[in-house]
């Protein structure tokens, strides 16, 4: 099966960035590209995802690595094979500033067409510079997505028409969109996008072996917008999200009452709306935390991705909510199929990327000489010693330029999961009546609201105390303390074929597993 997801804006974005931590949790499938769909192609959340994407596939890569440091098929983690274009990242309009006059060359059409487009669109929209996003505006933003051709020549898209091709030799493939509804890149992209790529499927003449998903995200956060600076400026303002959803739904209930353009579509919004403590209208500055709700976005994709999802002839339109408490616990996160328990998955990685951080990589880092003082040790006899040794050179391997790389990637991922679980947990909830208890993270992180850039701090060590309330990280899994994890390092068993920091980093995985 070929996999193919699309992020559209900023949401579409930061599901992805959801996605990619489910699939180094190993939720997702064994193949998958990934692309993103965004005007503002420096937006914050745009580039924080492309460098999460791309530092996942070179840590996959650096362990998949047959022969040298292999986890094998068999490893869970990293279990997503995620590939995607030269960049990853498609800008619908081209060419620096543009606006919507000059994408529609409207000093080149007729009287009469200009006058309605006059009616549509005020001069300030017309003139409006789109290079930081379509600023909640669906208006603007169909009316350049309709200008703009998602071609098959165009390399972001050739790999996915391409598939689509395939499927008509008896290859399944399966392409998902993720999208808010109430913004103007994923508003106006989310269908057009979708009609699109089933007009390609209609030319290639593909009947069957193809299918089209989607999530679209309701408001699910708010804002305070400053007063200072803002007359004249276009912007997505929080009190109009509820009205535009309202005209985007009733235009997707009459449109799928008509025309078949998802096979599946999976809808999710929040109550009480969680609420964001800084503001940006678009570029670098815009860093919006992650929040549960994405988390949702991410599962409903991967729920469709699964082998155990079969598509059915009619459309079908999925919703989820929370339980009744106030609280998110992990009993509001469902499973992507019937063999992938998300919570325990996500639980797993939570704790490898705490125990990796905290307890194994200060031992791993650095020359032999430093790291040979724990060679002694159980754990790193069986698990890095015996796989990484050069019997020429007399030395572990682990401390030479090339294993170190793998070795601060690991690390500096493993810093990723976890600001990621903190941030999303503190922020999801933030000024509200809800409560999010995932994990417990006061003990080894610092979390600022208003630090745009860096709202979570991880400590760079913990003490002894400390790090004995590992025991409480994870909030369903009390009790199962650093001392477990390190005697199952120890006893863990090492799979077949597995090789050099491969061996390593699986056991530590299935070591922190309850």
């Amino acid at each position: 099966m070929k996999n193919f997801i699309i992020g559209i804006g900023g949401t579409g974005a930061k599901c992805l960035e959801q996605l990619i931590h489910c699939c180094s949790a190993g939720l997702g499938p064994d193949q998958l590209w990934a692309g993103m769909v965004d005007q503002d192609e420096a937006n914050g959340n745009v580039s924080r995802t492309k460098m999460l994407l791309s530092k996942y596939m070179n840590l996959r890569d650096s362990l998949r690595n047959e022969g040298k440091n292999d986890l094998t098929e068999s490893s869970n983690l990293l279990k997503t094979h995620i590939t995607t274009n030269t960049d990853s990242v498609w800008l619908p309009l081209k060419g620096a500033d543009p606006t919507l006059e000059q994408v529609i060359n409207y000093e080149l059409l007729k009287p009469e067409v200009k006058g309605l487009l006059d009616c549509l669109y005020d001069p300030e929209e017309k003139q409006q510079n789109l290079s930081e996003g379509f600023r909640a505006r669906p208006n603007i933003g169909a009316a350049a997505m309709l200008a703009t051709t998602a071609n098959e020549n165009d390399p972001f898209w050739s790999q996915i028409y391409k598939a689509i091709e395939s499927a008509r030799g008896g290859e399944e493939v399966r392409v998902f969109i993720l999208s808010s509804i109430f913004g103007g890149t994923g508003a106006s992209g989310f269908p057009n996008i979708a009609r699109r790529i089933r007009t390609i499927q209609k030319e290639k003449n593909v009947t069957s072996n193809f299918h089209l998903g989607g999530a679209l995200l309701l408001p699910y956060f708010t804002y305070n917008v400053p007063d200072e600076n803002m007359e004249g400026e276009i912007f997505a303002k929080p009190e109009q999200f509820l009205d535009q959803t309202k005209g985007a739904l009733e235009y997707y209930s009459k449109l799928f009452q008509h025309e078949k353009v998802f096979d599946q579509v999976y809808v999710t919004g929040w109550d009480p709306l969680s609420k964001l403590q800084t503001f940006k209208m678009g570029g670098n500055l815009q860093n919006n935390p992650p929040l549960f709700q994405e988390l949702y976005g991410a599962l409903g994709a991967l729920r469709f991705f699964s082998s155990d999802n079969k598509v059915l002839t009619e459309q079908q339109i999925f919703h989820i909510g929370k339980n009744e408490s106030s609280d998110v616990l992990w009993s509001d996160i469902p499973n992507v199929s019937n063999n992938l328990n998300s919570k325990d998955k996500l639980a797993n990685l939570v704790r490898f990327a705490f125990a990796y951080n905290y307890m194994y990589s200060p031992p791993l880092t650095g020359n032999w000489n430093k790291i040979k003082k724990f060679s002694n040790e159980n754990w790193f006899k069986r698990l890095v010693l015996k796989h990484t040794y050069d019997y020429e050179q007399k030395e572990c391997q682990v401390g030479q330029e090339n294993y170190q790389e793998i070795i601060s990637l690991m690390k500096d991922y493993s810093e990723d999961v976890l600001t990621w679980i903190v941030d999303m947990q503190n922020s999801t909830t933030l000024k509200t009546d809800q409560k999010m208890n995932l994990v417990l993270s006061d003990f080894f992180s610092d979390f600022t609201a208003r630090n745009a850039s860096n709202r979570v701090k991880l400590k760079e060590k913990l003490n002894a105390k400390e790090k004995d309330q590992f025991k409480d990280l994870v909030t369903d899994n009390n009790n199962f303390r650093l001392l477990n994890v390190m005697s199952n390092v120890c006893y863990e068993k090492i799979k077949k074929d597995q090789k050099g920091l491969g061996v390593f980093m699986d056991v530590l995985f299935r070591s922190c597993k309850v």
